[in-house]
Parts: structure tokens; C-alpha cells; sequence
């Protein structure tokens, strides 16, 4: 759970009773955060009503989910939401895009692409598509080609 001090790790084994299992700190800052069996991916901005004085992404090791570890930190222009599907990392970059990492060595993500033109807020991939929520629409894009992402529909969304 992304928290605006920090990330929590809770065990739902009894959902009606979560217990909280490890805790790591950081910098208030918003914090969206996803994980897979090994790792941890949070991003922290600024520019929001959470604080936040630094732009990155951080890659922790919750192999052992009471003392989750720092293994790296990427700076980044403003991120925001991510998502993972396989090796493949989705970092929303705000107006800087959208980022797709390598990550199949956390401690050294290579970027692979970075979709510009969009002001990218929050992403969800799988199976090769990948739904991008951006500040005038949600894009649909195909990765089977990280080389060669490919736009395959847009929704324009307007605000009222």
C-alpha cells in the first residue's frame, strides 16, 4: 500500500484481518506503488498536495516483506501511476510521456521507449496492451514490440 510517508506491506491471508507485515520510509510525496513476487516499484512527485520535493522511481526487494530494501532509485521528470507485465515496466512520466522500461535486471532498468505527446497519469498492461489514462484521453496502445509500440485506439475525453 503506496502511502504519502512511505509504502506498507500488509498479509491478507485473513482479508477481514489485515496485519501489517513491513514498512518502508520515505520522503512525503505521493506514492503509487506496484509489486510482483520479488520487488516493489514506487514513484514519488512533486507538484501535489502530498509535499514531495523529488521526482523518481524506487525499486525495493520484499523478499523478506518485514524489512523491505532500497535497491535502486531512477530519477524521473513527474511520475505518476505504473503497471508491470512481465519484464516489461510502465512508468506514467506526467507530461514527459510514457516510459517502458526493461526490467528484467532491477538493479540497472534500461528504458526502452518513451511515448511522447501524451501526459500520461496512470496505466494498466496486459497481454500486450497497454491502457493509458492521459489528461485528454485513455490511449490503447500494443507492446509485443517494445522496439515498435503501437497506438491501436483513443477515447477523447473532455473535462465538463
Amino acid at each position: 500500500i503506496g502511502s504519502t510517508t512511505g509504502m506498507y506491506i500488509y498479509n491478507i491471508s485473513n482479508p477481514g484481518s489485515p496485519q501489517q507485515e513491513g514498512k518502508f520510509a520515505h520522503v512525503q510525496s505521493c506514492d503509487p506503488v506496484i509489486a510482483d513476487e520479488k520487488y516493489a516499484y514506487v514513484t514519488l512527485r512533486t507538484g501535489t498536495n502530498c509535499g514531495g520535493v523529488d521526482n523518481r522511481l524506487e525499486v525495493l526487494d520484499i523478499a523478506d516483506v518485514k524489512n523491505p530494501a532500497l535497491l535502486n532509485r531512477y530519477d524521473l521528470n513527474n511520475p505518476h501511476g505504473l503497471s508491470k507485465s512481465g519484464n516489461f515496466l510502465f512508468v506514467c512520466d506526467g507530461d514527459a510521456g510514457l516510459r517502458v522500461f526493461n526490467a528484467k535486471d532491477v538493479n540497472n532498468l534500461e528504458l526502452i521507449t518513451t511515448i511522447e505527446g501524451i501526459n500520461a497519469y496512470d496505466v494498466i498492461a496486459m497481454n500486450y496492451i497497454a491502457l493509458v489514462v492521459t489528461n485528454d484521453g485513455l490511449y490503447q496502445y500494443w507492446y509485443a514490440d517494445p522496439n515498435n509500440i503501437q497506438l491501436l485506439s483513443k477515447i477523447n475525453l473532455t473535462k465538463p
